[in-house]
């Protein structure tokens, strides 16, 4: 964050030219090396054991050297180790202004004066901001009394980082009780607490899209409510980790399917934040209010289903693959296809997916917990009641542990978490 941030003030400052700071920031985030790249090249770690790590970071928000040190895969001076080879960025990008620039440390330094003092940054806070440290740089940007916010908001900027791009910065953040958007998608955690996370644009999309596919990664995006149904699973993530926090605190709060409003305006207190990627723009918002409201009419997704090839020569484990969201079935359907399995259906909802089981009878149901219509656990129910034999796949985002032991009452048979560790959840399909 810190080298999207000074470059853009020497770029308003004419010391650097566009063109400059984007080959220097594209430079720099080649060497930004994550840890597990690193480890695995130095035969620290195998891919499989990265993967874990990977995936375990999508169960709780901890960083990826403290998961390695409590699996054993890794030491603490391993870790340090592979922390130092990462290298000072922020001491490599004054080394590019020296060598491209023909700036003296001593004229960077007095650059880097007037960045601090343009910001406001005590000596303290501009070294956080060196080391892109976001557990020091969101109060300094999100000055606001609930901690659930800010808490909320680093928590985003990390899966930023750890699974869409490590190419972006943001703004302060700031209050709104009156706030029109273009676009607006996001998801309901209720109960003990009641908290909204969306990811907004206030007129142009770019930024919206960029996230959407810079997060579906592989799979193609190919239409607007594509790109919302891909933006509502990153809320998913995100609420589902914090969520799990608050669990782990004996806090009940349950999350209701997320929705997509157009063209409307919140009604109630809320919180948003100026989040870039290259240029382009979105809005985190969040709000803690009881009374807080999207909008009035949310917008129905229009989401193509894959044009699935059967084969009824082939003797494949049948599959029905059920889930709101387009974007996951998609991660499903491929996952299966490359594994040796034949998905026979998708459906979007718990309703459609019973009635789907009932007529291609698979010889597993995946079932999302979290759909509109009919939640996954009342369609296990159903589905159970018509075929007490059923295989049955419980998809979930962290934070929904009393969801998953209602569906362990009900005899599911295996539990995935979002997103997807593709070894284990055929591994578990294997042996299920």
């Amino acid at each position: 964050m810190f080298i999207q941030l000074f470059s853009n003030y020497l770029v308003g400052q004419s010391v650097i030219t566009i063109e400059q700071r984007d080959s220097f920031q594209e430079e720099l985030l080649k060497t930004r090396v994550k840890l597990g790249t690193i480890a695995v090249a130095e035969g620290m770690l195998t891919e499989e054991q990265t993967e874990e790590i990977n995936h375990q970071q999508t169960l709780q928000d901890r960083r990826f050297g403290d998961i390695a040190i409590e699996l054993q895969y890794l030491t603490q001076a391993q870790v340090t180790d592979l922390l130092g080879r990462q290298g000072d960025v922020a001491m490599k990008f004054f080394q590019l202004l020296g060598d491209n620039v023909g700036l003296s440390m001593e004229t960077v330094t007095e650059h880097l004066n007037g960045f601090q003092k343009a910001n406001g940054f005590t000596d303290e806070e501009l070294e956080a901001v060196k080391k892109d440290d976001f557990e020091s740089i969101i109060p300094l940007f999100a000055t606001v009394r609930d901690t659930t916010i800010t808490d909320l908001a680093g928590l985003v900027m990390r899966n930023l980082t750890r699974f869409v791009t490590n190419n972006f910065y943001f703004g302060r953040m700031k209050k709104a009780t009156e706030y029109s958007y273009s676009m607006l998608a996001g998801q309901k955690s209720v109960g003990d607490s009641n908290i909204f996370l969306g990811f907004s644009a206030t007129s142009e999309l770019d930024g919206i899209i960029r996230l959407a596919k810079d997060y579906a990664k592989t799979v193609t995006i190919s239409s607007s409510d594509e790109v919302y149904d891909a933006v509502c699973e990153f809320a998913n993530l995100n609420n589902g980790l914090f969520d799990s926090v608050l669990s782990d605190d004996d806090i009940f709060i349950e999350m209701v399917p997320p929705e997509v409003y157009l063209n409307q305006q919140i009604s109630g207190n809320a919180y948003y934040m100026p989040v870039y990627i290259d240029d382009t723009e979105f809005d985190l918002v969040i709000s803690t209010d009881a009374d807080f409201v999207p909008g009035e009419r949310p917008h129905s997704l229009n989401l193509k289903k894959t044009d699935l090839q059967i084969d009824p020569s082939k003797s494949l484990p049948t599959v029905l693959v059920v889930d709101d969201s387009a974007l996951i079935r998609k991660v499903l359907i491929r996952m299966l296809d490359e594994n040796g399995y034949q998905v026979v259906g998708e459906a979007t909802n718990g309703a459609e997916g019973v009635e789907l089981y009932k007529e291609l009878n698979p010889d597993i149901v995946t079932l999302d917990i979290t759909m509109p219509v009919m939640d996954g656990v009342t369609a296990l129910k159903q589905i159970k009641e018509y075929d007490p034999e059923a295989m049955v796949a419980m998809i979930s985002a962290a934070g929904q542990k009393d969801k998953l032991m209602d569906a362990l009452k009900e005899g599911a048979e295996l539990f995935f978490t979002k997103p997807f560790n593709e070894q284990e959840v055929i591994s578990s399909l294997k042996n299920g």
